[in-house]
């Protein structure tokens, strides 16, 4: 059933918008202001030639496994069956079990998903270091209101893997390498689900009415998703998949 996640790589249900479009400000401002989902492309066109070198190279299978012993164990979700697990391993003990999965033999296979990187982590400094320069004072002005930032979500998954829909406030999701199929809701049809997003693809997904349906996008390397406070989504990669978001309390 691999088969059915293939979808265009272009395919978006709401707006995107080119960081170098004429009127990439006023879109922004838009759908922020209204509350509207936005996919934005090319973001690290806003950052110089040695900064794009520096950002995007400490995400690579060969930094990561490189920094491993100082950046400690990270939080590894498991989701089977219905029942959640939560393990802690280090970058490296999850790189190792990442290149040997076979989705094709475990199609449910786990995924680092960690809420508690601090301030002042390299990997959240890459993060905030592009969301700043793509956004400028939409994003830090954020940072600054009285409830502010709740916290940064570090991402690593193979294909697969994903979050199933649920909902939270606003979040600014980056993805650095891979694919992602987002299932959008707006507030008032939004919902938590308990199964596996693959399981929940396979098995609710096909059975929507035309009313039930979400909308839909393809985010790729490079891009930045909106996704605006109490909108229900679920994320399913369709590739091995690197990102980070930052989720705000309001």
């Amino acid at each position: 059933c691999v088969e059915a996640l293939e979808v265009e790589v272009d395919m978006c249900d709401f707006e995107t918008v080119h960081v170098g479009d004429v009127h990439f400000n006023n879109t922004l401002l838009r759908h922020l202001e209204s509350e509207r989902p936005l996919r934005i492309r090319g973001v690290f066109q806003r950052l110089e030639a040695h900064e794009v070198e520096s950002t995007r190279s400490i995400w690579t299978r060969e930094a990561l496994l490189k920094a491993s012993h100082s950046y400690g164990e990270f939080k590894i979700f498991r989701q089977k069956h219905g029942q959640k697990q939560t393990l802690s391993l280090t970058m490296a003990q999850y790189l190792e079990w990442m290149a040997a999965h076979d989705p094709l033999i475990d199609p449910q296979p786990d995924w680092l998903v960690d809420f508690s990187l601090p301030e002042g982590h390299p990997l959240v400094e890459a993060h905030t270091r592009v969301l700043e320069r793509v956004l400028g004072q939409h994003y830090t002005q954020r940072l600054q209101e009285p409830l502010g930032l709740s916290n940064y979500q570090f991402m690593v998954g193979p294909v697969l893997t994903g979050a199933s829909p649920h909902f939270h406030y606003a979040s600014f999701r980056s993805m650095v390498f891979g694919r992602a199929r987002w299932f959008l809701w707006p507030p008032a049809r939004a919902f938590y689900s308990t199964r596996d997003i693959y399981d929940w693809f396979l098995s609710e997904y096909p059975m929507l009415s035309d009313e039930e349906r979400p909308f839909e996008c393809v985010q790729g390397p490079g891009e930045v998703l909106f996704v605006p406070s109490l909108w229900g989504h679920g994320v399913l990669y369709l590739e091995d998949t690197i990102g980070m978001a930052s989720l705000f309390r309001s």
